[in-house]
């Protein structure tokens, strides 16, 4: 952030520096000449802060971004592994499942850490099977309880 606010300021004042050459040009045939000139200034003036850029590091935690975008992946990861279990359990023919599931997806290195998982099946469905089943396919270690269908 603080690169946008110097290269605003750098920009705002050789608007002004040009303004004023910019008046205080000749008229007549140097007229042409100076204009160049300053639009050339202004145009570099724009471009000299640009060099540095790709050392930037924008910071947005001081607005406030990272924590809503982090939340929002965190949610993602969350549905993605629900999803992924209530498909191959359907699939399987298991029916009336629940998932829940506490994961954080990390920004930095993409990875997901699944903190845990609950499976509730109906009482008609083996519990122990279940969560073998979960394990060999999708590689999860999850916990599975029996609920009343």
């Amino acid at each position: 952030m603080e690169f946008i606010k110097e290269w605003t300021l750098t920009v705002c004042i050789s608007l002004i520096i040009a303004v004023i050459f910019s008046v205080l040009s000749p008229n007549g045939s140097m007229n042409r000449f100076f204009k160049v000139l300053i639009s050339i200034f202004v145009f570099v003036s724009f471009l000299v802060p640009l060099k540095d850029f790709k050392s930037i590091d924008f910071d947005f935690s001081e607005i406030g971004i990272t924590n809503e975008v982090e939340s929002s992946q965190n949610s993602a990861a969350e549905n993605l592994i629900n999803t992924e279990i209530k498909e191959l359990l359907k699939n399987k023919g298991i029916m009336g499942v629940n998932v829940t599931t506490s994961a954080k997806y990390n920004i930095n290195n993409g990875e997901i850490t699944v903190n845990d998982v609950q499976v509730s099946v109906p009482d008609t469905y083996d519990k122990d099977e279940t969560q073998k089943l979960i394990f060999d396919e999708l590689g999860i270690n999850v916990r599975v309880i029996n609920v009343g269908s």
